[in-house]
């Protein structure tokens, strides 16, 4: 009877021993990411194909502003997460700033990987110096949505849109004088970092600053084009309102057209009851689009967590995974094989391959260099807002704006 209660303790001891280690053998890793942008699926889809990783997905980050100013007070108090899926436009500041490792060292480590499955749509993204600190996972481009039935109405052919902005604006002014509160178009000016209007300066082969970042260069005739056309679009009857009410507007059917990302396609498939059709927004052959979206990037330190995140950001980044996304989402893969694979499988007349054609000029999403660069793309949104609603000229923006910028970069 002695011998029997020495044992039980015994057991008892051997199997907590186990169960502990267990657990140290399985690395857990804590990943944010904006809203619906990493999909429920691929997370499940991961913890079935990697039970031996435990990933906690942090409350989701309201836009990319905000997951960064998280990500900088959570590195102060060492609450850092380990992964991040980070916005283009703040990938810059983030790297500068410390908070995420060069991939060089994984990448080189698992070449076989590298070359068989993962060709990255853009050199430019998540790139610092030539080196490259994380994965592009998504991307959108900017597009236009038109309302197939009051093109038709206004004597416009859904079938051949127009290609130039003199004649897009043109359109809108002419669904706009259909009455019946109809508004022409809408140009989304608000977009985050100010993407739809650096896409208007470098679709037509302009830069915002020089290549060494002390140069400004958006205040040559691209930019002032660009302002241009967004007072075009004010002076065709775009109505100012927020981006959420514009897209309910759009879907209910009093919108002819919406210049704004491919990331909400699927969203408004889903909502309107008219044809929808799209087109890439015009493009120069020297052009490019900055792209949208984000790219998968690791902070966590300790080898272990390492270890584990880099195998959740090799799956995510892979053909599997990303196909999950583009069926979930309106975003492109940011891995060319697997736009490559899409494009063969979507119909030509499909709206979404006016995105898939725009991707092959997809470009970096500029961020301005400096502790201002938030204050920065807020002043421009403000001016922008004065162009749209007719309260200043393309000319006299384009001087205020120069003279923003000039005062808020480094010096």
């Amino acid at each position: 009877m002695h011998q029997n209660m020495f044992k039980l303790p015994l057991l008892l001891l051997l199997f907590l021993m186990g169960a502990c280690i267990q657990q140290a053998e399985a690395a857990g890793i804590d990943v944010i990411s904006l809203g619906s942008l990493v999909p429920p699926q691929l997370i499940e889809t991961f913890k079935s194909e990697h039970p031996e990783i435990k990933v906690t997905v942090r409350p989701p980050a309201t836009d990319y502003d905000d997951l960064t100013q998280r990500l900088l007070r959570d590195n102060v108090t060492g609450t850092a997460p380990d992964v991040i899926f980070q916005g283009y436009n703040r990938a810059e500041l983030t790297i500068r700033r410390g908070l995420v490792l060069p991939l060089s060292p994984f990448l080189t480590e698992d070449k076989p990987w590298a070359e068989s499955s993962y060709h990255a749509i853009s050199d430019d993204l998540c790139r610092t110096d030539g080196k490259l600190y994380g994965l592009p996972f998504i991307i959108s481009v900017p597009i236009i949505y038109y309302n197939a039935e009051l093109v038709r109405q206004a004597g416009g052919d859904p079938d051949h849109l127009p290609q130039t902005w003199p004649e897009i604006t043109a359109l809108a002014a002419k669904i706009t004088a259909l009455g019946a509160n109809r508004i022409g178009g809408f140009f989304d000016y608000a977009a985050a970092g100010n993407w739809t209007f650096m896409a208007l300066i470098e679709s037509q082969g302009g830069r915002m600053m020089s290549a060494d970042d002390r140069s400004i260069t958006f205040n040559g005739p691209d930019g002032l084009r660009a302002l241009e056309i967004v007072r075009d679009f004010g002076k065709a009857g775009q109505v100012d309102m927020p981006r959420e009410q514009a897209y309910q507007a759009f879907s209910a059917g009093t919108i002819g057209m919406i210049v704004t990302s491919s990331g909400f396609l699927k969203t408004q498939l889903k909502q309107v009851k008219f044809d929808l059709r799209t087109t890439p927004i015009p493009i120069v052959d020297k052009g490019r689009l900055p792209v949208g979206g984000n790219c998968v990037m690791m902070v966590t330190r300790k080898p272990e967590h390492q270890k584990a995140a880099w195998t959740f950001m090799k799956f995510v980044a892979s053909p599997p995974a990303q196909n999950i996304v583009s069926d979930v989402t309106s975003y492109l893969p940011g891995n060319q094989i697997a736009i490559a694979a899409l494009e063969a499988s979507t119909p030509p007349t499909d709206p979404r391959m006016a995105a898939i054609r725009a991707a092959g000029k997809a470009g970096g999403w500029y961020s301005f260099p400096g502790d201002n660069s938030l204050r920065i793309t807020d002043r421009i949104r403000l001016l922008l807002q004065d162009v749209v609603t007719l309260r200043r000229s393309p000319e006299d923006a384009m001087k205020a704006m120069t003279e923003a910028v000039e005062q808020l970069l480094p010096k």
